[in-house]
């Protein structure tokens, strides 16, 4: 039981740094597109396009993570 909460808490941490990663790109994107929105028209739809990414990727993995906490919470000693 431990082991499988230290599992999980690990498979987090490293999905975590891999959503960060994708928010972090959502974000730049759209400060780029603020600086940069006269000289490249379509960067605004770019960088909704990333925010959309990022925060799907959030969900889906949240559910999962949840998904696997509940089970594992559920599951006979």
């Amino acid at each position: 039981m431990r082991e499988m909460l230290l599992g999980i808490v690990v498979v987090g941490l490293v999905i975590g740094i891999w959503v960060g990663r994708q928010t972090e790109r959502a974000r730049r994107t759209y400060k780029d597109w603020d600086t940069a929105k006269v000289a490249l028209k379509k960067g605004r739809g770019i960088a909704i396009g990333e925010i959309r990414k990022a925060a799907l990727v959030v969900i889906v993995v949240g559910g999962l993570l949840l998904a696997a906490f509940i089970g594992m919470m559920n599951a006979p000693h």
